[in-house]
């Protein structure tokens, strides 16, 4: 599998081996963590996972640069200390929701399960239609972010431990529209099989506003605060102004971001997960070709993240578009 990648120089070769080794290895970790969480939500029980996920976020925040760049006393691991943070993270937070299950005192629907119980045909059918579209955007986003990332690591570590840090400040926003989507989409599923279009337009409305709102204030501290966030994580120079640049461009994008991930929620909750998944695959495809050729300019890395960042507005404002689209017709 990592040879898809071309890699010709040895030491990179050998990195990028055990980068897959560690984080495909270990992968149930966040299987269990996604299927947990889905659970507890569905269940009404946000908290749980909120707090699980966001110390998993810390842990990982705080381990990338440690692990990858090695200050101080630390060893310098490269990209295979990005793979041991991630793991270490999705295991603390799978943890701590198996600890939730065994000691929580309110009914759950986990407690008791057997797990080697037949599935009814019936069910299994409509997991895969919903599930399996999403399933294969997830899949198309992780490939296209692996050839991404293989596009940065040609700029240097300190490039890739920006990329890594600055994804996990960036789900600051994406995991507040995350919520708002799970929210959302329980919400729209119910109003639209009740035929209440106008509650769903209204629910729609009023979450796009909310996370239109935060997006706004993330994009405002990323774009004229990234020196003091990027002196908390990062502290040799060149990888400072690596940060500072990427949490300028990708900033401008926070809103869209946040717009994206709650209005998929809701196009979802219409049973249009195959459509989500087109204009996803679709437009986050075009972050290659983009980066290909802006990368190749005197942006530089830059153009890598100016990629990114377009390709989010686009998609910000296609989702919300589909979203309207959908809703009249179904008035009709």
């Amino acid at each position: 599998m990592v040879g898809f990648f071309n890699l010709t120089d040895p030491e990179a070769y050998s990195a990028a081996v055990s980068y897959t080794r560690i984080a495909c290895g270990l992968i149930v970790f966040s299987f269990l963590t996604v299927t947990l969480t889905g659970l507890y939500t569905a269940q009404g029980d946000s908290q749980t996972p909120f707090w699980a996920n966001l110390i998993g976020l810390a842990t990982n925040m705080i381990l990338d640069p440690i692990l990858i760049l090695g200050p101080g006393p630390f060893p310098k691991l490269g990209v295979i200390g990005a793979a041991i943070a991630t793991v270490t993270a999705q295991f603390i937070v799978m943890g701590i929701m198996v600890l939730g299950v065994m000691r929580q005192k309110k009914e759950n629907v986990l407690k008791g399960i057997r797990l080697t119980a037949a599935i009814p045909g019936s069910y299994l059918k409509g997991i895969c239609q919903i599930g399996i579209p999403s399933g294969i955007q997830d899949m198309t986003y992780c490939f296209i972010s692996m050839i991404l990332t293989r596009m940065v690591s040609g700029f240097g570590a300190e490039a890739i431990a920006t990329q890594r840090v600055g994804g996990q400040i960036e789900s600051i926003s994406w995991h507040t529209a995350d919520g708002f989507a799970a929210a959302l989409n329980a919400f729209t599923a119910q109003n639209y099989g009740a035929g209440k279009m106008d509650r769903v337009k209204k629910g729609y409305r009023a979450s796009l506003l909310t996370v239109g709102v935060w997006g706004l204030l993330v994009t405002a501290i990323f774009v004229f605060a990234p020196n003091t966030i990027a002196r908390i994580f990062f502290h040799e120079p060149k990888a400072i102004a690596i940060a500072v640049s990427y949490l300028i461009i990708i900033g401008l994008s926070e809103a869209f971001l946040c717009v994206e991930i709650t209005t998929i929620g809701a196009i979802s909750g219409l049973g249009k997960t195959h459509l989500c998944s087109i204009i996803s695959i679709l437009f986050t495809s075009m972050r290659i070709p983009l980066a290909i050729v802006l990368g190749n300019t005197s942006l530089g890395l830059d153009g890598i993240w100016w990629a990114l960042s377009s390709t989010t507005m686009i998609k910000g404002i296609i989702f919300t578009a589909t979203f309207f689209w959908i809703t009249r017709r179904k008035k009709a």
